[in-house]
């Protein structure tokens, strides 16, 4: 019987960038247009960008893929080709300064389902020293619960992989990605570990570009 290669992990990839003022626009329209399809064309299965109401840059990528294989795959060198030539890129972006960190999933940590979030909150916070298996452990004995009470619709525990190919990054070696309809305001719940609640800022809170920049439905404070 012939050996079956072990399952990849499913790989989310964050990606941040700040934009000169006035940017958006045209980087919107860029990105929805050209960068995203090019994306999909070369293995990635979710491609979605948030704007920042909270948080250090502007503007977080977060894409998805089955695996660490897509970087290594002949539709992702085609991207690249393809990027590197990109008539539409706008010229504000070459040479923009970016923070590129791949993660993959905790067990139980619902990494592996599609990234569909009108808000994103991400926490960012050293794993090391049994840090990451408490917040693990918080999650699936009442966290989520807690978190759900406090407007969180999905939460997902995520740790560092290997560097990226196309980039570099400094965080800590583990995220909280949080999920919710509304904006989720500052702080979490009482209860939530240490760890999270005292993890060094600053961290991200933004609403999803598309397909609804701007629904004035989505801007109307904490959902609590």
């Amino acid at each position: 019987m012939t050996a079956q290669p072990p399952a990849e992990e499913p790989m989310t990839y964050v990606v941040e960038i700040d934009l000169p003022d006035g940017g958006l626009p045209t980087f919107r329209d860029w990105y929805a247009n050209v960068h995203a399809p090019h994306l999909y064309e070369a293995g990635f299965t979710t491609c979605t960008s948030y704007r920042a109401v909270r948080g250090r840059l502007g503007i977080v990528d977060v894409y998805q893929a089955p695996g660490w294989s897509v970087f290594e795959s002949p539709a992702f060198a085609r991207y690249r080709r393809v990027a590197a030539a990109d008539p539409h890129l706008p010229p504000f972006m070459v040479g923009l300064a970016s923070i590129r960190t791949p993660y993959v999933g905790v067990p139980g940590g619902g990494a592996a389902e599609p990234l569909a979030a009108d808000w994103l909150t991400v926490l960012r916070f050293e794993g090391a020293d049994g840090a990451l298996e408490a917040v693990a452990a918080w999650l699936q004995g009442g966290g989520q619960p807690l978190l759900a009470g406090w407007g969180i619709e999905r939460a997902r525990l995520l740790t560092r992989t290997r560097p990226a190919p196309t980039g570099t990054s400094a965080h800590p070696s583990a995220a909280l990605l949080l999920e919710s309809r509304r904006d989720p305001g500052d702080g979490l719940p009482g209860g939530a570990p240490a760890v999270l609640r005292h993890a060094p800022g600053p961290h991200f809170t933004g609403s999803r570009l598309y397909p609804w920049p701007d629904d004035a439905a989505l801007q109307d404070g904490p959902n609590r």
